[in-house]
């Protein structure tokens, strides 16, 4: 069935404010040929944010831009650098030249996300082969909605080392807040992404029904602790998405 009515179903009730928002502008003829475009990354508000629909279910995914972020010291060119990368989907992304204090923040409203849906939040970044001091001390991570369910963990980020055979490990103990009888740590991959690009999670979180209050979730990494030089980190973003 290709009807309006059927595909309208699938789209999201706030599907023309995306379309309003997008960067391009779209010629479709039909409510599936919109769901399909949309089921594709979208650039919006000027850029900094990249929406898409999940195919299978409608749920709605974002990833928000380095320059959507709070990026400690991002704005100074002794730590950090803008450049064009073009296997990104951004204008710029962020390139750590060095710091001893990594500390990267994002916040994305519930309201924009699908309701009762269980959501996951990640760091998208790439490794420079001359990366160091990213193993020098666990990162901490968290997600929080709200002023309550939170996710915490933490992590060791290794940089480029040929021992590995170019993959990246992640050891990371994590837990949800609210829960006490599971503490065991996790050894976990930096995995790869199918746009090339590699992600850590920095959590999950379940959202509720649209009609409640409309809240932050902040999502945030950061080794502030060690007070060692660290380079070569470069970050795209940090995607929400539905989890299965």
């Amino acid at each position: 069935m290709e009807s309006d009515m059927v595909w309208d179903r699938f789209l999201p009730s706030d599907y023309s404010d995306m379309v309003s928002r997008s960067l391009t502008h779209l010629n479709f003829s039909s409510k599936k040929q919109l769901f399909q475009y949309l089921c594709n990354p979208l650039l919006i508000d000027g850029g900094k944010l990249s929406f898409n629909l999940k195919k299978s279910s409608g749920k709605k995914s974002y990833l928000l831009s380095a320059r959507a972020l709070s990026i400690t010291w991002s704005n100074d060119p002794i730590y950090w650098c803008w450049v064009n990368l073009t296997e990104s989907r951004f204008s710029e992304v962020a390139v750590l030249r060095t710091t001893n204090w990594l500390e990267i923040e994002g916040k994305i409203k519930t309201g924009m996300l699908s309701s009762n849906t269980k959501y996951g939040a990640y760091l998208v970044i790439k490794i420079r082969h001359n990366a160091y001091g990213l193993d020098s001390e666990k990162a901490e991570l968290l997600v929080q909605v709200g002023d309550g369910q939170a996710w915490t963990g933490s992590a060791y980020l290794y940089g480029d080392n040929p021992d590995r055979k170019n993959v990246e490990h992640l050891r990371s103990s994590s837990r949800l807040i609210e829960v006490d009888d599971d503490d065991d740590d996790e050894e976990q991959i930096l995995r790869e992404r199918d746009d090339g690009w590699m992600e850590i999670e920095l959590g999950e979180f379940f959202n509720g029904e649209l009609g409640d209050v409309d809240q932050d979730v902040k999502m945030s990494f950061k080794e502030v602790k060690s007070y060692h030089l660290k380079g070569g980190l470069i970050v795209e973003g940090i995607e929400v998405r539905p989890k299965h």
